[in-house]
């Protein structure tokens, strides 16, 4: 299943999106993302300003076990998810499914208007007006793995929409996120 999903992060931003996206790319192996804006925040009062994305990834889980996996994202980067007015306080990660399908094809996918442009451009029907955001995101070596330290590899992202990762060899598609039985633990077969 293709699902698309939105980015959020209004503390320490360039950090927490930048990370998250690098722990992705990791596990999922191809992400499309779009650029990243930096938005004012939308149903709450604060004054540290979001950066947004959107992105599509797949994977064999269903919507609500993914979701459970983003929690465990939001957690690990410091969201207070215990909290019941979390949804109104700054926030260092959100991570949202916002619709999923078969084929991939969200071009005409229903989203809040402040990631409408991001989802047209996504799709080549336009462009976005908000102030772009140019992040630089860590990519994973051969192994799969993040490695800090010397030697690891970069790549800018945020200033168009673009495909990250590679596909597997043969032309299939890159793995896909699964969830072993240990808490917030993943494996990504190799094909």
């Amino acid at each position: 299943m293709f699902y698309l999903c939105s980015i959020g992060s209004n503390l320490d931003p360039h950090t927490h999106v930048s990370r998250v996206l690098a722990e992705l790319l990791a596990q999922v192996g191809l992400l499309q993302l779009s650029s990243v804006i930096r938005t004012k925040p939308v149903g709450m009062h604060s004054s540290h300003d979001f950066l947004n994305c959107l992105l599509v990834v797949e994977s064999p889980l269903d919507a609500a076990r993914l979701k459970q996996h983003f929690v465990a994202l939001e957690v690990a980067h410091g969201r207070d998810r215990s909290d019941p007015l979390c949804k109104v306080h700054d926030r260092p990660l959100d991570i949202d499914i916002l619709a999923s399908s078969t084929d991939g094809d969200f071009a005409t996918a229903e989203v809040d208007s402040y990631l409408a442009e991001l989802l047209a451009e996504l799709y080549g029907h336009g462009e976005v007006h908000d102030p772009k955001v140019a992040l630089q995101v860590a990519i994973p070596g051969p192994s799969g793995k993040l490695k800090p330290g010397k030697g690891l590899l970069t790549r800018q992202v945020g200033l168009g929409p673009l495909v990250l990762g590679k596909p597997s060899e043969g032309g299939q598609s890159a793995p896909a996120i699964h969830l072993d039985a240990g808490p917030r633990h993943i494996t990504v077969p190799h094909q």
